[in-house]
């Protein structure tokens, strides 16, 4: 799986559960209409509850300048969770998830279906807002390293 190269995503949930985040690479569109992605994340991962109680999740996707962001997000540094939102500037959007101020685009939804898979748990969610940046250099991994992709 670590030759399939993918962007570099920070996956964000608030609410009952509390403000968490992971990053992730495992993220597609699902349709247009009703507009939808869907993320991957581990089940045993803190975000993972948080995101299934909360019932809402922002995919922010990374710009090349976020290595650090995503190394503080996939837990690099033993950062507590505050501490890692406290990196950067986030915004809440319409569901009240964190969206990174200067990503390159976020998507805000609303929890449609979960389907599990092996260790992680395939989530779908219709969007319910949606910010988008100037165009810039898009985070890639591949090869157990990070990657520019320039557009």
């Amino acid at each position: 799986m670590s030759r399939i190269a993918a962007a570099v995503h920070v996956v964000t949930t608030d609410g009952p559960a509390g403000r968490m985040g992971a990053t992730v690479s495992a993220v597609c569109s699902v349709s247009d209409d009703p507009a939808s992605v869907l993320v991957c994340v581990n089940r045993s991962s803190r975000v993972h509850a948080a995101i299934l109680e909360n019932k809402v999740f922002c995919i922010n996707t990374l710009a090349t300048a976020h290595e650090d962001i995503s190394d503080v997000f996939a837990g690099r540094g033993n950062l507590g969770m505050d501490e890692r939102f406290q990196r950067t500037a986030w915004t809440p959007l319409a569901t009240g998830c964190p969206a990174l101020e200067d990503a390159l685009l976020s998507v805000d939804c609303d929890v449609h279906s979960i389907t599990e898979m092996g260790s992680h748990s395939v989530i779908i969610g219709t969007v319910a807002d949606l910010r988008m940046n100037e165009p810039g250099g898009s985070l890639l991994y591949v090869r157990r390293g990070y990657h520019a992709l320039h557009g």
